[in-house]
């Protein structure tokens, strides 16, 4: 599946994954009736979006304007950092009173590409020509900042694989495999936080909440313990950049549900 080959680049690209080095990550995950996607917003109030149709990635591009949309598809460049402009196509999807809704058309050699440049890169630009009131053509140069992107991929990554990221959700589904697997991949991601600021694991075990299933809870003092025997140096530098990685590991380890 393509979203397995997207899971297959963040094991590849984790240890340069820049994007999400930023506390103020740019990017956020989304959802709406079942489905995910995530997005950002530039200062232009732009809208870049990551999501997944059919198993394919799907690129769009939410223009701020009150223009008319264009009537054929145009030429598009995009680059990632300073690296070379890459052609595509963008299509127009949906006119709104200030927006217009366009795809950015690309294959999936090129998808894969740019996916995992903006993994490892920190900004995405856009230029095209663009049509404005009046008739005039103008060209456009639309960047988009990738601080955030890594760690909301992973998000949505897990969130199209299991359903949905809401415990409560999954409970209800019998998903118990899938439950464990994402509360103990986040309390892990807590604990690596907050050792990486200093705190010791006894200030650990009282700063993370438990979750409210024993079935976890339980065992929380050993999975707490299983972080702070990483040797330091072996620990991830943003540890939510590694969620679907760690997610994907505790999803093949054998499992036996046992919920009270």
């Amino acid at each position: 599946m393509r979203r397995n080959v997207t899971g297959f680049l963040l094991f590849m690209l984790i240890g340069q994954a820049l994007a999400g080095n930023s506390a103020a990550d740019n990017w956020t995950l989304v959802s709406s009736n079942g489905a995910y996607w995530i997005k950002t917003v530039n200062a232009d109030q732009h809208e870049l979006l990551v999501a997944y149709y059919e198993e394919a990635a799907q690129i769009l591009l939410i223009l701020k304007t009150d223009s008319p949309p264009p009537d054929k598809t145009l030429p598009v460049k995009i680059r990632i950092d300073r690296g070379p402009k890459e052609s595509g196509w963008l299509t127009f999807l949906e006119k709104r009173p200030d927006q217009s809704i366009v795809r950015i058309e690309l294959n999936d050699e090129q998808k894969h590409s740019y996916l995992s440049q903006m993994i490892a890169g920190l900004t995405m630009t856009i230029y095209f020509d663009f049509q404005v009131s009046g008739g005039k053509t103008i060209s456009k140069k639309v960047p988009f900042s990738l601080k955030g992107f890594t760690v909301a991929l992973n998000d949505l990554l897990i969130a199209n694989e299991i359903g949905s990221l809401d415990p409560g959700w999954l409970l209800k589904h019998k998903k118990d495999r899938e439950l464990y697997c994402l509360l103990t991949t986040n309390i892990s991601i807590q604990a690596m936080q907050y050792r990486l600021k200093g705190e010791s694991y006894k200030n650990v075990l009282h700063l993370i909440p438990q979750t409210g299933y024993s079935f976890i809870d339980h065992n929380f003092g050993e999975l707490v313990e299983q972080v702070y025997n990483i040797p330091k140096k072996q620990l991830p530098y943003v540890p939510r950049a590694e969620k679907y990685l760690m997610f994907s590991h505790c999803m093949e380890q054998p499992f036996q549900s046992s919920q009270q």
